[in-house]
Formats: structure tokens, sequence, C-alpha cells
């Protein structure tokens, strides 16, 4: 501790060079931020009054020049000899009949009240004499106008009638409240700045613009939480944009802007030089004391973060230079070894250089125990997932298994396309490769069983991290196609989930695969199997029917169909075994039924090893035609021997299975009775004779809907069903889709004209 003390008094010491750097950089970025506190906190009043003021003189020239623009717009039109012509005839329009005129002059009108600009809600018309106005929808009596459709108490119709502007050519008047009462019912119109102007030379007619004050003051006037005031020469408040209770007339008023402050409150005036307005903005102090706490909170912020930057900085180049030093004494005190930090600062050379010798020693004992600990590593983990208890004498290398942290599992099982070769070699290249892939990981890759590895990666943090890394893994492998990987990765399991459990799990989730020789990612129980389909086999009389009548063709169309039905509906693989195994069930039954039990060991396959290889429907098919094959020979060699009325009744059946037949007019035929021969028949072909019949006509009507010429009516005529539902239904029930279905179904080449051969 003393010689650490006097380190620290030096002056190249780590300690006085820290505390040298912070406060050479905190003194300099205070004194910059407090200098800028001071300059600007003295222009922050003037430069506030200067912006309010500029605002004021850019408002008002606003509204001059809308004054100015609506003036000039409406003389011009006023100067139109036209236009007066067509005001007289429309003054005197009850005695002259000329409504002709009214469009013409709604057309003029649309002119103005459809500019933007003037932010009209009408353009109105008063003929006082001849009691009516005219606006955009059309014409009113004054009553009405301006008691139902711009109904206002402060102008009622009589004021319009008795309205008069004296000398001048245009009067703005001060805005109200307008409603339009239908129904017995007011709607609100919102306020509205009526505008008289004289409309011809005599004073019978003259012209009324509402405008909408709201939207001149949103272009014009709106200025943060302040108040606008407009007034005329009198001093009445023609617009006010809220309530004028804290509104003050200055006593005189030059030309010029200038503000005052009364109350709690900075009024700034300026008087309009065309209109003779007088214009008022009412701005809180609140609002202008805000602004200059916007600056000093500003300021604040900024020494504030001079401040902030100063002890970053300190303490970044303090852990520039303390880190290194702190690394090597946890070094020292934890015996072990990692890179270690250059310095020029004299401290630290010493220290690396006397430790360079022991740590370069401690790296080597410490590569070669690693690497034999490899190999009990992985013992230590098969017998994890496997839950074999470890040998006593290695019990004390459990402590290489991470069983006590978060982790991810992740179950590969090999395929090979061609099982007659050997690939060991390759085995150990593709345990190499997905080794790499996760190395990155805090993980570790195991050889389970002779075709399946497993990883554990501890602390995975993001899953989809893992996912893409098994997804590169799946890129790579696109180039083998001697090879499919099937890939289950678990959920983020905690420390009390076992390894044995975790590979129950996984296992589990192999099983989901799909039938094909790609590499699949399954992440979880089901998930990639949205349009799963479970194919149940019935009660077998479907595939024992077609395999008691010995019909190859038929028996190797239903296998197909129902494979191909598995492979449409995206079916696992453990779908298609069941499958096959349910079949082989048949076949065995098939055997029971003809007392031929003796042949099915002969016949049947002793393991279906071979199934867990299969990634292709055709290979499926090849098995089944190598497991049925002998079986119908088998049954045909049984039934060499025929039997007269049963081969007649087959005969006829397949004669005249287009006629209206039954079993009762064929018994007739042999002098039998429909029972006898109905018991016969089954006994001697294992079918019954209604099934048999439905199946030959079926057959038959499969061929004719290839003809796409034919229509489904006939071929149910021609196979012998009256009814075409009859013939629909059993169809269906016997290929398991419609008629109109199966032919979709058909492939380009087996349709076309040339099926009506069939027909011969």
């Amino acid at each position: 501790m003393n010689r650490r003390a006097g380190l620290k008094l030096a002056f190249n010491t780590l300690f006085v060079k820290l505390m040298v750097s912070f406060l050479c950089v905190i003194i300099l970025l205070v004194s910059c931020n407090l200098f800028a506190y001071i300059y600007l906190s003295q222009k922050l009043y003037n430069e506030i009054v200067r912006y309010n003021e500029l605002g004021m003189k850019q408002t008002v020239e606003s509204y001059e020049n809308q004054f100015r623009m609506t003036q000039t717009m409406l003389i011009s039109l006023m100067r139109s000899d036209r236009w007066n012509v067509k005001l007289e005839i429309l003054n005197r329009v009850k005695e002259n009949k000329r409504y002709d005129i009214i469009p013409e002059v709604k057309e003029d009108l649309s002119a103005l009240y459809s500019n933007p600009f003037l932010h009209l809600n009408n353009f109105i018309l008063v003929f006082r004499k001849a009691g009516y106005v005219l606006e955009k929808d059309g014409t009113s009596s004054i009553e009405d106008m301006f008691d139902k459709y711009y109904s206002s108490n402060v102008y009622p119709p009589h004021y319009w009638i008795e309205a008069s502007i004296g000398h001048s050519f245009m009067q703005v008047l001060p805005v109200a409240e307008f409603y339009e009462k239908t129904m017995g019912q007011a709607r609100p119109m919102g306020p509205l700045m009526p505008i008289l102007f004289k409309a011809a030379p005599y004073g019978d007619v003259y012209g009324l613009l509402l405008v909408n004050p709201q939207q001149l003051y949103s272009a014009f006037g709106r200025s943060g939480d302040s108040s606008f005031y407009m007034m005329d020469q009198n001093g009445n408040i023609l617009f006010a944009s809220a309530p004028s209770k804290e509104m003050r007339v200055p006593a005189s008023l030059q030309e010029e802007t200038f503000h005052e402050r009364n109350g709690n409150f900075y009024y700034f005036y300026k008087k309009g030089a065309d209109t003779g307005f007088t214009y008022v903005r009412v701005v809180p102090i609140a609002s202008i004391s805000s602004e200059m706490m916007k600056l000093n909170v500003l300021l604040v912020s900024l020494l504030s973060a001079a401040v902030v930057v100063g002890v970053v900085t300190s303490v970044l180049f303090s852990l520039r230079l303390n880190n290194p030093l702190r690394r090597i004494i946890e070094m020292l005190e934890r015996n072990s070894a990692s890179t270690l930090p250059t310095s020029s600062i004299r401290e630290y050379a010493i220290l690396s250089d006397r430790m360079s010798r022991i740590l370069q020693m401690n790296e080597l004992i410490r590569t070669d125990l690693d690497r034999k600990n490899t190999l009990v590593q992985q013992f230590a983990y098969t017998n994890k997932v496997k839950n074999i208890p470890m040998n006593p004498n290695l019990a004390d290398r459990e402590e290489l298994v991470q069983s006590d942290r978060p982790y991810v599992a992740v179950l590969y099982e090999i395929a090979f396309k061609n099982p007659e070769r050997e690939y060991e070699a390759e085995m150990l290249l593709l345990r190499k490769l997905i080794h790499n892939l996760i190395s990155s990981r805090d993980g570790v890759t195991l050889q389970i069983e002779q075709n399946r590895f497993m990883s554990f990666i501890f602390d995975p943090g993001s899953r989809s991290e893992i996912l893409h890394t098994l997804d590169t893994l799946k890129q790579l492998l696109r180039a083998d196609d001697y090879l499919y990987l099937t890939i289950a990765a678990s959920p983020v399991y905690t420390a009390k989930t076992s390894f044995t459990e975790a590979y129950g799990q996984l296992s589990s989730m192999l099983k989901e695969r799909r039938l094909n020789g790609d590499t699949q990612i399954i992440t979880g129980p089901g998930a990639s199997l949205p349009n799963s389909y479970r194919l149940k086999l019935t009660t077998g009389e479907d595939l024992l029917t077609l395999l008691l009548t010995g019909n190859e063709n038929a028996v190797f169309e239903w296998i197909d169909r129902h494979l191909e039905l598995l492979k449409r509906k995206d079916a696992a693989v453990g779908e298609f075994q069941a499958f096959a195994r349910g079949a082989a069930d048949q076949v065995e039954k098939t055997f029971a039924k003809l007392n031929m039990l003796a042949l099915t060991e002969k016949l049947l396959p002793s393991s279906f090893d071979a199934l867990s290889r299969f990634y292709s429907v055709k290979q499926y098919q090849d098995w089944f035609r190598e497991l049925i094959r002998p079986a119908l020979a088998a049954i045909a060699e049984k039934n060499e021997t025929k039997d007269p009325i049963a081969s007649f009744v087959l005969e006829y059946m397949e004669a005249h299975f287009c006629e209206d037949m039954n079993l009762d007019s064929i018994a007739d035929k042999l002098n039998l009775t429909p029972g006898y021969l109905s018991g016969y028949f089954k006994e001697k072909t294992g079918i019954n004779f209604s099934d048999h019949l439905n199946e030959l006509r079926i057959h038959r009507a499969k061929e004719l809907l290839m003809n796409l010429e034919l229509r489904i009516q006939d071929v149910a005529s021609y196979v012998g069903y009256q009814n075409v539902n009859s013939f629909i239904r059993m169809f269906k029930r016997c290929s398991g889709v419609t008629p109109g279905e199966y032919r979709k179904r058909l492939p380009a080449s087996a349709r076309g004209s040339s099926a009506t051969n069939l027909l011969t």
C-alpha cells in the first residue's frame, strides 16, 4: 500500500495524469458556456420584441393586401357596362320577366366566390326595390335569406333592408355568428365578416360579401398563444381571435408599429395604411417570459452538457489508462492468461515485461489441458443426453457439462440417398462444418447416434440468430445432392430442463419432416405443419375388396391416388410410413380371408426399415408394387379353378354392366333364388354383387371422362346410371372426388377427342 501511495504522488504517475486531464477539459468547456450565457442573455429581450414587431408588420400587410385585392376586383366588376345593364334588368325583373339574365349574373359571381384566396362563404346581391337577393344557390326573398339561410342576432332581416353604405365604396362590418334555420332547427355556420359594397351606381342594389374570418386569421394572423384584434376607425372591434376583455385601445397611434406593456400583457399596435383599421396583437408576459426561460434552459443545458462532456471524456480517458493496469492485476490474482495490454507508461512496461514469461508458460499448460479435456467433455455430454451415470473414476469431470445455464438444443438427423455406400469421411466433414458454424457461440456438438448429431448452445440470446445460422447450413448443403438433413431446433430451455428431456422432444419433432430430398428445419412441434393431413385407412373394405378381385391396375390406382393425396396435403414422413404399414396390414388380412396365412411370412417383408430411407412418392410406389404383386399373383393362383356359376355372373356383368341390370334378373337366368345367388357369389369371389357392379361401372366411367366432348350426364347413362345424381354420389364414394373434379385433375396429355374410341 505504501508503494502505491508513492506512485500517486509522483508527477508521471497515472493518478496525476488523470487529474490534470480532467481539470483542463472541465475548465475549458465551462468557461466557453459561461461566456455564451452572459452574452446571449443581454440580447434576448430585444430579439423577442423585434420578432413580434416583424410578425405584426407582416400580418397587417397581409390583411391590407387582402382588403385591397377584394376592393380592386369589385371595382373592376362594377365598372363593366354589361354588368350594370344586367343589374338594372334584374332590379326590374318582375316587370320585364328577364329571368334568363340570372344564370349569367351567377356565373359572374362564381368567378369571385370560387376564388380560394378571397376566403368567401358567399357573394350576395341585394335588390331592395325588387325585394329579393341573388346568391350562389339562386334567388330568394330578403326576409327568407336573412331570417332562414343567413340568420344572425346582430344582423336581422330589416338591417339589410335598411342598410346604407354612404359615400364609401366598400364597408367592413364587425364579425357575427350566423345560422341556418330549417325545420325548426338552427345549424351554426360559424362567424362571418360581412362586407358591403356598391354593386351599381344607384342605391337600390348593393352587394354583400360574407368572408370567413377564421380562415383569414389562420392564413395571416395566427402566432403562438397571442390574441389578435382588428378595429375600425371608430374603435369598434371588427374581429377578435379571443374574448376582448383584455383589449385596450391605445391613447394615440402613429403610423409606425409600437408596443407597450400594461398589466400582464404586451400590446403591439399598427394602423393599416389603406383601410385605416387598427390591428392589435396581445402577447402574455408569460409567453415572453417563456422565451426567456427557453434561452435560460438552453444555456443551462449547454453548461450542463459541457460538464457532462468533460466528465465523460475524463472517465473514458481514465478507463483507457486504468483498465490495462486493472486487467494485469486481476490476471496476477487469478493466475489466468489473456492478451496483455500495450502502453507507453513506465509502470505498464515493467509489469508487462515481468509477466510475459509466466503467462506464456501458463498458456502452453492450459492449451494442453484443454485438448485432453475435450474428449472427456464429449463423453460427459453424451452420458447426460442418454442419462447414463458417469464412471466413478471420471465423476469429477462432470463439472465440464454446463447444466446450470439456459440453452438451445439442435438435433440433426443425416440421411444419404444411396445407403449402400460408406460415408464415414463425409460425416466427419459435416460434424466439423456444424462445429465451425456454432463455434462463435458458447456451445458444443456431439454425435449421439450413427446418423445423428446434437448441438447445445448456452446463453443463446436471440433465437432468430441461431435459426439464421441453421439456414446458412441449409444453404451450404444444397450443393451436396447425395445427402439431406432434418434439423430440429428447440426453444430456449431453462437450466431446469434436462438434456435427456430436450433430446426426447427434438426426436419427436424430427417426425414432422416432409417427404422430399431437401434439408429441412423444424422449429417446434407442428410449427411447420399448417396443412397437415392425417390419412386414416377405413375399415379396410376398399383395399381389401380390390385385393380380392385380383385387379392389379385397380389396386395400384387406389394406392397411387392415396399417396398423391398425402403429398398434396403436405403430410409428414411419419404419415406416409403409417399409410404403408396400414396397406401391408390389408394384404395380410386378405391372405387371412382367403385362408392363405402360410404365405404371409413368405411374401410380406419382415422389416419396414427401408421406409425410413424414402424421400419421394416414387420410392413408396415401387415398394408397394414389390409388396403387392406377389400377393396378387398368389390370389390369382388360388382362383385359377373358376367356379361356373361365379364365372357366368362375372362375364355377364362385364358384358351388360351398361344396362339396367340387377341380381334378380341374373338369378332368374340361372334358376336360382336371388338370396342364394348373392351368398354364393360373395363366398366364391369375396365381394358383394352390387359392389363389383359399381366398380365396373366407375372404372369404365373414368375412361369415358377422358373425352372432354362427353357430358357427365352422357357418361352416367352409358355406364348404366339413369339418374346422374346417383352416378355422382357413387363416383365420389368409390374415387373420393366428383366426376367433374376427377376430369379437372387429368393431365392434359390424357384428355382429347381420341377418348371417343373408348365408346366403340
